[in-house]
Parts: C-alpha cells; sequence; structure tokens
C-alpha cells in the first residue's frame, strides 16, 4: 500500500524531524498545552493505598495500551485527591510515563468517577492547535524516540524531565487533518496489530503442538499399531507393551555440580550452568571462565562432562538439558547443574533430553516443586524420574524423527518471528511518515469521528447491505458473512476490522457477525429469524424506518466507497449462497498469496482453495467449476490487491 506525499515542504528547524509540510506549524508541546506532572507527592504509605476509595490513582503499570485498567488502580481518599487539583484528570487527557520506564502512553477515557496521577506520569492537556489523539500518534513515533535519544547523550535516560519534555517541538496540521490522521493510523495500525498477534498466537501454536508431537512420541512410539499395555501410572497411561517403565537412575547417573565458589577469569576454562543448557547443545559463548586450579577441583568424583553427557538445570529455571557435544571444549559444570551420564554406551541421549523436556518431565517436575517459592529440585529426586524406556534402537528412531519434527517446527517459528519484525518495522514508519507529514492520507478515507465508533460502523454496513438483500431468496446469513468479508478487502472498509478464519463455508469472523446483527437491529430494527433454531438458516425481518442510516453511511463511506458497496451489493444479488461462497473464499486465497508477495496463477487459486482451505472444500467443489468464478470476478471488477485482510487458517494442523 503506497500513499502520495505532499505538494510542496519546508525545513521544520528542528533536527528530529527533517521537511515537514509547507502549511504545517511547528511548536513546542508547551505553548500548546496544560502540562502537569505531580510535584507534591513522594509517593504513598502502603496505608494511604486503597482497593476502593473516593478517586482513582493512575500509575504506569495500569496502562493497557490507549486505555487504562481501571478495575486494577488503587483509589485514594478526598483528601489526597483534592490535596492536588492540578492533576485532576478528565477524559481526553494524555497520560505519558516520566520514570523508570520513559514514554508509556494512554488515553483518559471512561471515567466513572474522579481520577488522579501519582508522581511518575505526566497529564498533558491541550490548550489549543491540536488533539491528544494526534499527539498520541506523534508520541508514539520515531520522532520523539529520536528526540529522546539525542537528549541522552549515550545514556539511558532514566527520568523526563518536565522543562526537556515541554520543549519537545512537533509538526501541526489543522484540525481536519489531524482527525483524518488519526483515524487512518488507528485503522491501520490496528490491522498491523492484529497480524502481528496471530503471529505471536501461531508461534505458541507451533510450541504446543510440537510438545503435543514430542509428548506422543515419548510415551507411545511411532508405530500407532503396536499392542499396548497399561503403564501402571495414572499420568503416563498405556504405552507400547514391549516398554518398560523406571526410574532414571536405572540407565543414567545423576551427579550434582561440585559446591564451592570458583575464581573467575577473564581467558580460562568455560563453565556450564543455566545459561548454558536452553539449547540442544551447551553453548559457551558467553559461559563464564575459571582457572585451571578450579577446573580440577570442579571435575572431581566424575564430574567431568564428556560428549553424549546431559547437563541438567535442578534450581531456579528447573528442567532445561542440554548435550555435550564431540566439539565442545574441556569444560566444567558451575552452580545450579546437575551431570548425566549414561550407564550403558549405547543409550540414545537424544531421547532422553526430548524425554525430559517433554510433557512427561515437567509435568513430574512441577509437582515436586509444588508449593515452593524457590524453584529447586534436589538430585535425589531427579534420579528417581519415572520414565518410559523404549529399545535403545526405538529410541535413535524416535529420537531422529522427532528431531525432524523440531526443525521443521523451528523453521516456521523463525519465519513468523521475522515477519513480527517486519510488522513492527512497518509500524513505526507508518506513524512516523503519518504524523510528520511524508505520506498524505486524507484521501485515505472519510471517517467517523475520533474515537472509531467501531460497533456503529459495523451497525450501518449491516443495515445497508441486509435492507437491499434481504427480499432474495438465496440471502441468508453465510451469504451476508461473504459480502461482509468483501465489504472490507474489496471495498475498504477496514473499520470493519475483522478478523477472518478459513471456515467451511468461507472467510467467517463470528464475533464481527454477531455485532453487526446486533448493530443493524439498534439502528434499523432489523431482527434475526432463526425458526428452527441454532445451526439452520437464517433469515432477516426489516425494521420500519428502512434507509433512515443511509445518509449517515454515505457521508462516513464518502463517494468512492458508497460507490463499491452499492455495486457490490448488486453484484451478489442474483448469486446463490454456494456461488457466494466460492467467490468470497477464491477472493481469500488469491488476496493472502497477493499480501506475502506471491503472484499466484489461477491453477495455483484453485490448488490454495481446495487444499489449503478446509477439508469440506474438496467436498463440495470441483476443480473444473472454479475457473468460470474467477472468471466472474475479474468480469465484475472483483479482484484482490494483497491489500485485504488476511485470513488466518490452522492447517498446519489438519
Amino acid at each position: 500500500m503506497s500513499f502520495p506525499a505532499y505538494s510542496s515542504y519546508q525545513h521544520s528547524g528542528v533536527e528530529w524531524l527533517g521537511e515537514v509540510p509547507s502549511h504545517w506549524v511547528v511548536e513546542r508541546v508547551k505553548h500548546n498545552s496544560y502540562l502537569k506532572g505531580r510535584v507534591g507527592w513522594k509517593g504513598l504509605t502502603s496505608d494511604e493505598y486503597l482497593d476502593d476509595g473516593f478517586a482513582y490513582l493512575v500509575t504506569g503499570t495500569d496502562f493497557r495500551g490507549r486505555t487504562i485498567s481501571w478495575a486494577e488502580c488503587y483509589c485514594v481518599d478526598r483528601e489526597r485527591y483534592e490535596d492536588d487539583p492540578f492533576i485532576q484528570l478528565v477524559d481526553g487527557d494524555l497520560l505519558i510515563t516520566k520514570d523508570g520506564t520513559i514514554g508509556k502512553l494512554t488515553l483518559v477515557s471512561g471515567l466513572d468517577k474522579p481520577a488522579c496521577l501519582n508522581s511518575g506520569i505526566f497529564l498533558v492537556r491541550p490548550t489549543r492547535a491540536y488533539r491528544t489523539e494526534f499527539l498520541y500518534w506523534v508520541l508514539g513515533s520515531k520522532a520523539f524516540s529520536r528526540f529522546c535519544d539525542l537528549l541522552s547523550t549515550g545514556s539511558t535516560i532514566q527520568h523526563l524531565y518536565q522543562n526537556v519534555f515541554e520543549n519537545f517541538a512537533f509538526p501541526i496540521p489543522s484540525e481536519p487533518e489531524q482527525a483524518a490522521i488519526v483515524a487512518f493510523l488507528d485503522r491501520e495500525i490496528a490491522k498491523i496489530d492484529t497480524l502481528i498477534e496471530e503471529q505471536r498466537r501461531l508461534i505458541v501454536l507451533l510450541k504446543e503442538k510440537r510438545q503435543a508431537v514430542i509428548a506422543h512420541a515419548v510415551t507411545k512410539g511411532l508405530d500407532p499399531r503396536a499392542p499396548m499395555k497399561d503403564s501402571g501410572i495414572e499420568w503416563l497411561g498405556e504405552i507400547p507393551a514391549h516398554w518398560e517403565v523406571g526410574a532414571l537412575k536405572r540407565h543414567w547417573s545423576v551427579t550434582d555440580c561440585k559446591h564451592i565458589t570458583a575464581e573467575f577469569v577473564d581467558d580460562g576454562i568455560p563453565l556450564a550452568s543455566i545459561r548454558e543448557v536452553q539449547s540442544q547443545f551447551v553453548d559457551l559463548s558467553v559461559a563464564k571462565r575459571t582457572t585451571e586450579q578450579f577446573f580440577d577441583q570442579l571435575i572431581e568424583g566424575g564430574r567431568k562432562p564428556e560428549p553424549g553427557d546431559l547437563i541438567f538445570s535442578r534450581n531456579a529455571t528447573v528442567g532445561e538439558v542440554a548435550q555435550v557435544a564431540e566439539w565442545h571444549p574441556p569444560f566444567a559444570m558451575g552452580q545450579d547443574v546437575c551431570l548425566l551420564k549414561r550407564r550403558q554406551a549405547d543409550v540414545c541421549s537424544d531421547f532422553m533430553q526430548l524425554l525430559l523436556r517433554s510433557l512427561v518431565g515437567e509435568t513430574q517436575l512441577a509437582n515436586l516443586m509444588i508449593g515452593s517459592t524457590f524453584k529447586r529440585v534436589n538430585v535425589e529426586e531427579i534420579r528417581n524420574l519415572v520414565l518410559p524406556f523404549p529399545p535403545v534402537l526405538e529410541q535413535r528412531d524416535i529420537a531422529l524423527s522427532l528431531l525432524r519434527h523440531a526443525n521443521a517446527f523451528a523453521d516456521l517459528s523463525d519465519e513468523a518471528e521475522r515477519g513480527i519484525a517486519l510488522l513492527i518495522e512497518r509500524r513505526a514508519a507508518l506513524i512516523s511518515a503519518a504524523v510528520t507529514g511524508k505520506i498524505d492520507v486524507r484521501g485515505s478515507a472519510t471517517v467517523l469521528p475520533f474515537p472509531v465508533d467501531r460497533a456503529r460502523a459495523r451497525g450501518l454496513v449491516a443495515a445497508e447491505v441486509i435492507e437491499r438483500s434481504a427480499c432474495q431468496p438465496t440471502f441468508g446469513r453465510v451469504k451476508f458473512q461473504k459480502i461482509a468479508f468483501l465489504a472490507e478487502g474489496h471495498v475498504g472498509i477496514s473499520e470493519l476490522a475483522g478478523s477472518y478464519t478459513r471456515e467451511a463455508a468461507g472467510p467467517l469472523d463470528r464475533a464481527l457477525i454477531d455485532e453487526m446483527e446486533s448493530g443493524a437491529g439498534r439502528i434499523a430494527g432489523i431482527t434475526v429469524d432463526q425458526a428452527g433454531g441454532t445451526g439452520t438458516a437464517v433469515s432477516y425481518r426489516l425494521g420500519q424506518h428502512r434507509g433512515a442510516h443511509s445518509q449517515e453511511l454515505a457521508d462516513w463511506l464518502g463517494a468512492d466507497r458508497t460507490a463499491k458497496l452499492d455495486k457490490l451489493i448488486a453484484d451478489f444479488a442474483p448469486l446463490t449462497t454456494k456461488q457466494a461462497e466460492a467467490i468470497a473464499t477464491l477472493y481469500g486465497v488469491w488476496n493472502d498469496a497477493l499480501s506475502e508477495g506471491a503472484t499466484p496463477t489461477d491453477d495455483e487459486i484453485i490448488a490454495g482453495f481446495l487444499n489449503d482451505w478446509h477439508p469440506e472444500k474438496r467436498a463440495k467443489f470441483r476443480a473444473s467449476e472454479l475457473p468460470e468464478w474467477l472468471g466472474w470476478m475479474r468480469r465484475h471488477g472483483i479482484v484482490p490487491t494483497g491489500s485485504g485482510p488476511k485470513t488466518s487458517t490452522g492447517r498446519l494442523f489438519v
């Protein structure tokens, strides 16, 4: 997505801003703001914090993005609140932390009783020229972070002084431009944040899936046809009949580290403690080092790590385990770890490491640590961990299979992490470009007043679609869902802010549809009729005041988007439910590919439709009928650009 620049620029006269649009003015915070931080209070004693009291006392820990968690705020009595009237909050105030973590931002909204600040926050309230919603994005931009960096002179800022902050200069466009920039960033950053959260959820799911795959393999084996037996242990359940169950010490010796305080030197022999055992192999790259004299003491009594051994953490971060490899130089155990050595040379170290890191090991270790504030497991408890033991050759096969899976999961997680990094970079760049005028977003959309009333936006669109379509014999909830998806993706009504999953009947956000139907009821009196109960066909009954919402919707959408929505509704009118499903799904597959930088052929779009969406698609559609609907989409101009909402999928786990 690209945006035009303004027609002319001038130098701002401020190093961290560079050029700004010629008609913008640059002013300092103090010239346009009421700015106040608490001066009188050095802090409260514990008995002055109230769970419930006359007024909220807001601290930086209560910030939740651009909102405040009022339910988690401590309170103060009336006397404390009235002691300093200059920091009494009103809706619309901007708050910024000035101590410790500098620059956390939030906006005050939803006050249901008085509220004030602690001493670590500035209150910023505009006296003229700008909206706090606009300054919220300015202070979240690279321009402000660069201002702080220049003032830090190489050291970490621990405190943002008022006389420094009030001299922060920023460009101020006209009020309508501010509204357009705020609406644009609210919309676009919300979409980016949604994508970031999806990637983070994917990483969590990958980790959970990896753990589940490992847990199954190390307790059930790789052969689903293998005869099973009861392990005799409730939490372990059945295991292959030819496996044994026993204590770790039957196959591995467990030796604690030497409890002496070693001397650390810059150039010596490395020590492996907890930090060094958090990957597959012991990582000595940043390990502390000791002298030869202490090394000799630390390896006494069979404590010298050798290839195939495992180093296991038993204090603080309990359960981390890493292998000693052939390439490791001589090293010794540091504190808080113990050494596991094979009693037979052919026992598989890879398998044991996977087993100890699986739910089998984690469950037992968690039970051993219950009730302890300091996580610790003693050596004898480690020796007596109860574990399943397959034959050695089977251990190797299981380990080899799991390591292949682990590499695949790691590749997917790394790709998701890279995606997050790119999205965060784009997020920062978009904010900075918008608030400093490097891009002109005034024409991107005519939007609802700030803050965007998303529920009303959804209701207005729903009322229009339903009132225009309810008379059609093929129109019901499924068809409504597909039009809603394309209203956001194709028409560009990004204020709908859907989060669409790849469901059997096409792209779907159930919560979005529920809110759209509720909104249509409030705005236009539309009711949902589902005579057969949950899971049956839905129809819609229109209200008394049809079309009363239309002007508000048109004013908000603007001429271009209104025309595109009109055409979309008209184009879908003659379609059956199945045809609407096909088009919306093809659009989703195609748009997802474009958003990832691909240029898919029709065959690739169809393959994605049938193979990567939902298993029911192959039962419902034939490959030979889908080109017809791709052609229909092109004839009607319903062709994605990659900027529409991306669908999320569980296809990795199908």
